[in-house]
């Protein structure tokens, strides 16, 4: 199962127009990379669930999603947080079958080999195992510490560790025995306090390290980030975009539906959702997402736009 129902306020203003994992990339919208993630380990079947904006989930899912899975959607009346999120989906029926529920963030980037998770969750007996990294920054995200026996001693938010520890990042990757899923209450509720916990204080949350590549897209810093790196220096323009044959572009992300017109330069920037840069306007380091134009012969910096305002 894919979490992908938050209503990303760290990623605000952009996710007024549009959820964080359906915002789009070089490589396909923020969602792709776990769906992709489920497909390389041999799921046929991902449940992706949807609140805020949830056409908009629905759309990028169905979008982005493998040959190889079926796509199950659980749209939600009210946000039922990530733990509501998967009782909800198995109250439907979504999650019925055998072995362990694989979930996974639907705002980050991660190509990682599970091998390892997998092969912990069976042979331990954890009621939850955690996917687990070297931690890049545990002055900026929580901390989670391993005993020797692979079981989580202890989950602290970010900050200085101390004295030869080694902290280890949580990914947003984790394998869930059905039957605690199957005992969670249909409500509002998060990961963390009912399934965590509960599992820690029974000695059955696990972790193990597995190796591979992750990045959070949570901020719009984070976005235009994830855009730059996709483009690898280079511009690329999707169909159904209409940009002059005169307008300059550098590493530029222009999607389907927007306009760039004649003179224009944009400059490590994305023009997405069916925004337009008029005539002579120039364009840098921005966002511009939505129903938004920036004027003829205005310059932009550093910003982000959305629509329906006029920058």
């Amino acid at each position: 199962m894919v979490l992908a129902a938050g209503r990303g306020v760290r990623m605000r203003p952009l996710s007024d127009v549009l959820p964080k994992p359906a915002l789009p990339l070089p490589l396909g919208p923020v969602v792709a990379s776990a769906l992709h993630q489920a497909a390389a380990v041999g799921c046929r079947r991902v449940v992706v669930n949807a609140w805020h904006l949830a056409p908009a989930i629905q759309e990028a899912a169905r979008h982005a999603v493998p040959p190889s899975v079926e796509l199950a959607l659980s749209v939600e009346d009210e946000l039922m947080d990530t733990a509501g999120g998967l009782a909800l989906a198995w109250a439907r029926g979504l999650l019925e079958g055998r072995g362990p529920v694989l979930v996974i963030n639907g705002d980050g980037l991660l190509d990682l080999d599970l091998t390892a998770l997998a092969a912990r969750h069976c042979e331990a007996g954890d009621l939850v195992t955690l996917a687990l990294l070297p931690h890049p920054d545990p002055r900026r995200w929580s901390r989670v510490r391993l005993r020797g026996d692979g079981l989580v001693d202890r989950i602290l938010p970010p900050g200085e560790p101390e004295h030869r520890d080694r902290p280890l990042l949580y990914p947003g990757v984790m394998l869930v025995d059905r039957s605690v899923i199957a005992r969670l209450a249909i409500e509002p509720s998060a990961v963390p306090e009912m399934l965590w916990r509960p599992a820690m204080a029974v000695g059955r949350l696990g972790g193990t390290r597995v190796s591979g590549r992750w990045s959070e897209v949570g901020t719009p810093r984070d976005y235009l980030a994830a855009t730059l790196a996709q483009l690898h220096g280079g511009t690329v323009v999707e169909a159904g975009a209409r940009v002059a044959a005169d307008a300059r572009l550098e590493q530029a992300f222009v999607t389907g539906r927007s306009v760039v017109e004649s003179g224009a330069a944009v400059c490590r920037s994305v023009i997405a959702g069916g925004a337009g840069v008029g005539a002579g306007a120039r364009v840098e380091d921005s966002v511009l997402l939505g129903d938004v134009r920036a004027r003829p012969g205005k310059r932009i910096s550093a910003a982000l736009r959305v629509g329906p305002i006029v920058a």
